[in-house]
């Protein structure tokens, strides 16, 4: 949305600060969020808006020289081109000082705060709490397996023949228990009354083994163990998705500082070009320098004015990716009062490989999924096997009659070949599954020692690049210098102003890079929720 304004000729000044691609600094002061117990309370929206994240350096803005058609970009066709294109490059929020501007809402957060924030707030996060009460509720089912079940089976019915109607009215009742051998007793009680007179009563008590098919323990107990490696796979995945969020917020968090430490770049380079093109002016008004060269000053400070709108977008960019993973307002803007500090001795000891396998929870999922692979192979064999069965069975009718009954019972199928499919799949699936752990061993062992690498490089380009910022600091005092004493000109003074923009980049993203790869280590090794202290039981409940 874009405000509407008329063209109007500027001074100085308002083209200044529409090169520079920011609002006047009388709105860029913010409301500072409140920490509570509980987390984070958003106050009120009565103050003004908030503008870029980032200390605004403010530059004194002088009015150009009036030297008529040597002006260059002071002519007031070049005034009107950048007010029209500040009405592009500016929010309407930023060019008209209306009520109609929405407050921003500031928080000051550490990485700590941010952290635990996305832990209670992401909805992604409590969705997965809600699958793991799926999945301890599916494990107590599955624990019913060998624990009596009662039912109960109430009757009424209405019989006629011959023109004789029986009315007959009763409840039965069967309990039955499995044991892990795979065989089952049952205890019934049946009771009717009848309207002829012609009741009756029966207890029974069975006992049913299967010899062949579905027979001992280790087919039997396959169910429940089946639910108790699924229900650990999900605790292990649980455990993932916090480990990758915690990743996922120290990423966005780090990349909002660096965007921050860019428009603190972008700005001093603003300032200094501005001082360069006034030192320019000075010495043209002196008859020192050529008036050619304000034009090149000129064309510095436009091109830093770029940059630093560039900086501020993607410094948005990253307020935006934060507080989507926070599950903040549109409105909010986040200030980070953490750095990206690198204290010296900030090494990486590289852990054995076993500690990582160990540590790392998809490495431990798939040595569940070979399990439950080779119990399902287990099942798969027991049930190609004919299906051949004893029962003893014990009655007991109203009269006090007792009976007694031994059978053995088998059923061979001659031309079903679906559980001999289902062994085949069966013993695939273990296969596949033991090769997929034997290639996440080897990729984990390669993402570690690069993890290590990465680290103990990185360390070394920090102070590389900080060597560099220095120099190319001192060599850029040095060419203002020899400017000023006519020994140089606007040219190299633009190359050495460039080369410490470069030199102050390549600081930044080292910095950024060496502490991004000490996450991926410790995301590597398995250590993301002990380095950040998060308990995975209270992150369930």
């Amino acid at each position: 949305m874009f405000g509407l304004a008329i063209v109007t000729p500027l001074p100085q000044v308002a083209l200044d600060s529409a090169r520079c691609g920011r609002p006047d600094a009388a709105a860029s002061r913010g409301v500072r969020g409140h920490r509570t117990m509980a987390g984070f309370e958003r106050p009120g929206s009565s103050g003004p808006p908030m503008a870029a994240l980032g200390s605004e350096v403010q530059a004194k803005d002088k009015p150009m020289a009036s030297n008529g058609s040597a002006r260059g970009f002071g002519s007031a066709a070049s005034l009107m081109q950048a007010w029209v294109l500040t009405l592009f490059l500016l929010p309407a929020s930023a060019i008209a000082d209306s009520g109609g501007t929405v407050p921003a809402t500031v928080f000051d957060l550490t990485l700590e705060d941010a952290i635990g924030r996305a832990l209670e707030r992401n909805r992604p996060l409590l969705n997965r709490r809600l699958d793991r009460e799926v999945e301890r509720f599916a494990l107590d089912v599955a624990g019913d397996r060998w624990r009596p079940r009662v039912s109960v089976s109430p009757f009424l019915r209405r019989e006629s023949a011959d023109r004789v109607v029986n009315r007959r009215a009763g409840v039965g009742a069967r309990t039955t228990l499995r044991v892990p051998t795979g065989g089952e007793f049952a205890l019934g009680w049946d009771e009717a009354l009848s309207s002829a007179f012609r009741d009756t009563r029966k207890q029974t008590l069975s006992f049913t083994q299967p010899l062949l098919k579905g027979a001992w323990p280790s087919v039997e107990t396959a169910p429940v163990r089946r639910a108790r490696m699924e229900e650990r796979i999900g605790f292990l995945a649980l455990r993932q998705a916090v480990a990758d969020l915690i990743v996922e917020v120290v990423g966005s968090y780090r990349a909002l500082v660096a965007a921050s430490r860019q428009v603190e770049i972008g700005e001093t380079a603003l300032r200094r070009a501005r001082e360069q093109l006034e030192a320019t002016r000075a010495l043209i008004r002196a008859g020192r320098v050529a008036r050619r060269e304000a034009i090149r000053s000129e064309a510095t400070v436009a091109n830093r004015a770029l940059s630093l709108a560039r900086a501020r977008n993607r410094l948005e960019a990253a307020n935006f990716r934060l507080i989507g993973l926070l599950e903040l307002g549109g409105t909010v803007r986040v200030r980070p009062l953490d750095g990206l500090t690198v204290e010296p001795g900030q090494g990486a000891p590289e852990p054995s490989l076993e500690e990582v396998l160990r540590s790392r929870a998809d490495f431990r999922q798939a040595r569940l999924r070979v399990e439950i692979a080779r119990v399902g192979l287990v099942v798969a064999r027991s049930n190609v096997l004919p299906d051949l069965s004893l029962g003893i069975e014990l009655s007991r009718d109203r009269t006090g009659r007792s009976d007694s009954l031994l059978r053995l019972d088998a059923v061979i199928p001659l031309n079903d070949r679906a559980p001999e499919l289902e062994r085949l799949r069966a013993r695939n699936a273990l296969r596949k599954a033991e090769r997929d752990l034997a290639e996440l061993r080897e990729s984990v062992g390669i993402a570690l020692r690069q993890a290590v690498n990465d680290v103990e490089v990185g360390l070394r380009l920090i102070g590389l690049a900080r060597d560099a910022s220095a120099l190319a600091r001192e060599n850029l005092a040095i060419e203002r210098n020899k400017f000023g004493q006519g020994l140089s000109s606007t040219f190299e003074v633009a190359v050495s102003e460039d080369e410490l923009v470069r030199a102050e980049q390549a600081e930044l993203d080292a910095r950024l890079a060496w502490l991004d790869a000490r996450t991926r280590l410790d995301r590597v090794s398995g250590r993301t929720l002990a380095r950040w202290g998060v308990a995975l039981k209270a992150v369930e409940e």
